[in-house]
């Protein structure tokens, strides 16, 4: 099933290639990304200055050099990495120009099938005695009732499909209580993502915290081989910084203007509810939330609440201070796509509610948000949906 998903994933980024053309699958940051990638593919470093030269800086993010005349990446380079194969293979098979995107995104939309996958395996690993074709059905509401498919087929440039892809196997890896070694590769490799997947640390740190005296030295032990593996996935950008210094954005490309605390608890309340909100935009998120916060009825279940909440509430405070929290164009809480995982964790006790009238209800109210998920995303993918917030349109003006 993850590979009959992941070819569909490709086959509808070629689609919509072909009816859009293949820069589209280039927009907004995925310019940058794919940028770095090809300086990646085709110079073999992490100097964009050629680059910027040949695709334009359309945002100025390149426009600050480092001390020996460098243009580092505006953003993380781990979706640029997954970008390489597929310009190798452009390369190889001597395909027109133009194509270029849809080969460097051919991964992103495959990576609908790794998703869904994580997403089962969180749903068995939660405990919940489901049959296997149930799981599935809910791991799939969990990918295709969020923002995943619009980033895996469309904006496929933007880091936010393989930031789902690895979130959801890292939800899987702490909730099955994997080694901690293995969690802390995935941790990295999340960080290489998006930086702001630090905050999954919260999820061991939750269970030292609630840990009983006798296995506080285990928990401690385990946060610590975590964070210390998952730390590599800094190395990327603290080499270039080390390496080229100089420039004032620094590696990745942020400054402290990219945060502001003004208007903060209004803030807090639009990354769930605002024009980009998580719940306002996917409300399967919501069904997902409140099922995870209904009363767990053992010891484990409360652990895996209270962990999953840490990260969720980590990421709602720190979304909540960046500057334009409901700017620029975007499908939804795409920010947020990394927490798939915990969503199918949400969605994966559903039916274990009790009633009978419930268990005719939920499978047609999860059908009925994806439904209307799916027709959100052609509708914006066609361009018949505005995903532009009023910041976004008054900057237009």
């Amino acid at each position: 099933m993850a590979i009959s998903i992941a070819a569909l994933g490709v086959l509808a980024m070629v689609v919509i290639a072909l009816a859009f053309g293949p820069t589209r699958l280039v927009a907004g940051d995925g310019h940058y990304v794919f940028a770095a990638a090809r300086s990646l593919a085709y110079d073999g470093d992490l100097d964009l200055t050629n680059q910027y030269w040949v695709m334009g800086d359309r945002w100025g993010l390149g426009r600050d050099p480092t001390v020996d005349r460098w243009r580092l990446p505006a953003r993380e380079i781990g979706p640029s990495l997954e970008m390489v194969p597929g310009l190798w293979l452009h390369s190889l098979v001597g395909a027109g120009a133009g194509w270029e995107p849809a080969f460097a995104c051919v991964g992103a939309a495959a990576s609908l099938g790794l998703t869904w996958l994580g997403c089962v395996r969180v749903i068995e690993a939660s405990g919940a005695k489901l049959d296997p074709r149930t799981v599935e059905l809910l791991a799939g509401a969990a990918v295709f009732g969020f923002v995943v498919p619009y980033y895996a087929v469309s904006a496929s440039a933007y880091p936010h499909a393989l930031d789902a892809a690895v979130g959801a196997w890292l939800a899987w890896a702490l909730l099955a209580r994997r080694h901690p070694a293995l969690i802390g590769a995935l941790l990295g490799a999340a960080i290489l993502m998006r930086m702001q997947n630090l905050l999954w640390l919260l999820w061991p740190a939750a269970e030292l915290v609630i840990a009983k005296r006798r296995a506080l030295k285990p928990a401690l032990t385990r946060l610590a081989v975590i964070a210390a593996v998952g730390a590599l996935g800094f190395v990327p950008q603290l080499w270039l910084g080390l390496a080229h210094p100089g420039s004032e954005r620094g590696a990745l490309g942020w400054t402290l203007g990219f945060f502001d605390l003004v208007d903060y608890p209004l803030d807090c309340v639009r990354v769930l509810f605002g024009v980009h909100g998580l719940i306002r935009w996917t409300p399967i998120a919501g069904v997902a939330l409140l099922a995870l916060a209904l009363p767990a009825d053992h010891g484990e279940a409360r652990r895996e609440r209270a962990a999953s909440f840490a990260v969720l509430v980590g990421l709602w405070l720190l979304l909540a201070s960046v500057r334009d929290v409901d700017g620029g164009d975007a499908f939804g809480a795409r920010r947020l796509a990394g927490v798939v995982g915990l969503l199918a964790l949400g969605l994966g006790r559903l039916p274990g509610l009790s009633g009978r009238a419930w268990a005719k209800v939920w499978p047609v109210a999860l059908a009925a948000l994806v439904g209307i998920n799916l027709v959100q995303t052609g509708r914006a993918i066609a361009g018949e949906l505005s995903l532009a917030s009023a910041t976004a349109v008054r900057g237009q003006r």
